[in-house]
Formats: C-alpha cells, sequence, structure tokens
C-alpha cells in the first residue's frame, strides 16, 4: 500500500495559498535552492566571486526543504507532495536526484567542465517543468542531455 493511499489531497484553495500548482500538486520555491547554486556557479564561472561559496550548498529534498524552511503553508506542501500518485513522485524524485548529482559532481571539482553549468540549468528546466508545466508540453525527456550527464560520470 503506498503512502499517498492515506492521505487526502488538499483541496485546489488550500493549494493555491501555499504556492503549490494545483495541476501537478508541486511547488516552486524548491527550485529555489537550484537556483540559487546555478546563480552562483555563473558568478564563479565569471570571476565575480570565490569558487568555494559553492561549496556551502547542501543537499536536501523537497520535503525537508520545507519542514524546515519556515514556508508558510508547508504542511500543505508536504501533504500536496505526498498525496501525488506513486508514478509522478517517483518521476519527480529522479529527476531532483538527477540535478542534485549534477551539482555535486560540480561542487567536487577544481575546474568542471563549461559544459556542466548547462546541463544544470537543462536538468532543472525538466524539474521545473514537472512543478509548473508548460502549458503545451506535458513532458520533457532529452535523451541528449541524458546521455551528456552519463558520459560526464564514465
Amino acid at each position: 500500500m503506498s503512502e499517498s493511499s492515506n492521505l487526502k489531497a488538499p483541496t485546489k484553495e488550500q493549494m493555491l495559498a501555499a504556492n503549490v500548482n494545483p495541476q501537478t500538486g508541486l511547488a516552486t520555491d524548491y527550485l529555489n535552492i537550484f537556483n540559487e547554486y546555478i546563480m552562483l556557479a555563473q558568478l564563479v564561472k565569471s570571476g565575480s566571486m570565490e569558487r568555494d561559496i559553492l561549496l556551502e550548498w547542501q543537499p536536501i529534498d523537497y520535503c525537508s526543504h520545507f519542514k524546515h524552511s519556515g514556508f508558510v503553508g508547508a504542511d500543505i506542501v508536504e501533504n500536496s507532495y505526498l498525496s501525488l500518485p506513486d508514478k509522478k513522485k517517483q518521476e519527480f524524485i529522479q529527476a531532483t536526484d538527477d540535478l542534485i548529482i549534477l551539482i555535486c559532481e560540480h561542487q567536487s571539482q577544481d575546474n568542471p567542465p563549461a559544459e556542466m553549468l548547462n546541463l544544470m540549468e537543462h536538468q532543472r528546466d525538466i524539474v521545473a517543468s514537472l512543478i509548473t508545466p508548460p502549458k503545451d508540453i506535458e513532458h520533457i525527456e532529452n535523451v541528449e542531455t541524458q546521455a551528456q550527464i552519463d558520459a560526464l560520470f564514465d
């Protein structure tokens, strides 16, 4: 029995009040942790900031982020997430895990390849599309980009 089968999803009104997309059941605030790292990585790349700033970033999962953030409506955000169908939740977890792996790999390298920043941005866009999908696209798949990500770890 899945964890989500015991939960009653919040209402559309509750979701909207907590900045949860009622269509996806996810909140865009989670993207901020990734956007911050990518922005800092761009500043480091341009020479505007020291690389050490990137080492401060720590990965955090969706529910933990909201539990520890003081985010108003965190309980609604978590309940919405836990109410997601397992397949949708797993797709989101996989996409965010892929992004976290890229960021951690970027952090671990003294001189990461320039293409890693592009891959992180692309993967962040995939995560964003799962939270707030483009109007005319239900799902984004990019086999070429996944092959590029895989090649970095070979």
